[in-house]
């Protein structure tokens, strides 16, 4: 049997050790809550995983996985076919899902991204848009004395936590630009005209307007 001052010490040692892990689990728990401080936790790692090799070429496809599990693809893409969504058939939405997709984080990757890692990225506090829906204001300074630009992520809470669902740069929507294209589109040639749209831009060479 064990002296009664070691049991103590371990019993002592386990009840810290619980305490520890209690006070790190509501920290995780409250971060995860937190808009704000996930998304900065999020852009952070996807930073440290586009610049963790010199070949700026594969920043995209090495951040895509984090964008994935960041963005809500499907919500981003329904919001930007609009009401055209309806008409096409559930392989037709899980196609322009898929594709579309690709091109949002493509997008994001060379617009916001870039290729060089941002000098500095500040957040502003979140401000509510509804219950389950905030928009959180950033800003970016490029390195190289390029000049600072603003970049406002709406953010939906889900059951698997919050999820973005649109990027302003300097004020511009990309859900917004695409709905534009998507109406005609949709009106003219239905899905197939917007598969084959999206497929055409992501077959083009990536550029800052792609």
């Amino acid at each position: 049997m064990k002296p009664p001052n070691l049991m103590f010490r371990l019993f002592l040692s386990r009840l810290v050790f619980a305490v520890l892990l209690a006070t790190a689990s509501a920290s995780a728990l409250a971060a995860a809550d937190d808009p704000v401080a996930l998304l900065r936790a999020e852009i952070d790692e996807v930073l440290g995983v586009a610049y963790s090799s010199q070949n700026p070429d594969t920043i995209a496809e090495r951040i895509r996985p984090l964008l994935e599990k960041d963005f809500s693809a499907e919500l981003v893409t329904r919001q930007a076919i609009g009401p055209g969504w309806r008409q096409f058939t559930p392989s037709e939405q899980k196609k322009v899902v898929d594709l579309f997709g690709r091109l949002m984080l493509r997008i994001y990757s060379n617009r916001v991204v870039g290729t060089q890692r941002p000098r500095s990225i500040t957040y502003a506090t979140a401000q509510t848009l509804a219950a389950d829906r905030v928009e959180i204001p950033s800003r970016v300074v490029p390195q190289n004395a390029g000049q600072p630009f603003s970049v406002n992520y709406r953010l939906i809470k889900l059951a698997a936590g919050w999820r973005i669902y649109d990027v302003l740069v300097e004020g511009v929507s990309f859900v917004a630009n695409y709905r534009a294209q998507f109406d005609e589109l949709v009106l003219k040639g239905g899905a197939s005209a917007v598969i084959q749209s999206i497929e055409s831009k992501l077959a083009a060479p990536t550029t800052p307007r792609s």
